[in-house]
């Protein structure tokens, strides 16, 4: 009994210095762990937030880009339209023109063929008086092209 006393003396302490011990390591650790985690959600939390900055940012750069494009896009197109309409106005020009030499050397030939009668008859002589209509109407249309242009 005596031995067994004095195993008690002895294990009673140390037991109660173990379990001391570990409560006090578990303690430490559950504080350790607590501290990293905190500390890691904020590290998490600005990391976010950083993201957040990051996206915005290559949001506005791609619509600022996005509306450049665009804006080139619609000069393009402008200035495409407006190369038509001058195309379809120098067309109608040239139309207006074509047919007002038609008329008046038409008109031209008709009065001489008949006032002078059978003199100016001969094709050869028809064609140079057409000739030399056509060219005064075109100098006088080059004329008010340049008036116009002035």
């Amino acid at each position: 009994m005596e031995t067994i006393k004095t195993l008690l003396i002895a294990c009673v302490p140390a037991i109660i210095s173990s379990v001391l011990s570990f409560v006090l390591a578990k303690h430490q650790t559950k504080s350790e762990i607590e501290k990293m985690q905190l500390a890691n959600k904020h590290d998490l939390e600005k990391l976010m937030e950083q993201h957040k900055v990051d996206i915005n940012a290559i949001q506005e750069k791609h619509r600022l880009e996005m509306d450049a494009k665009e804006k080139d896009h619609q000069y393009k197109l402008e200035l495409i339209q407006k190369g038509h309409e001058n195309e379809l106005i120098r067309k109608k020009q040239e139309l207006e023109n074509a047919t007002k030499y038609n008329v008046a050397g038409n008109l031209l030939t008709g009065v001489f063929n008949s006032v002078l009668g059978g003199a100016l008859s001969s094709p050869e002589l028809q064609e140079e008086i057409g000739k030399k209509i056509m060219n005064g109407v075109r100098a006088q249309e080059t004329e008010e092209q340049q008036n116009d242009e002035s």
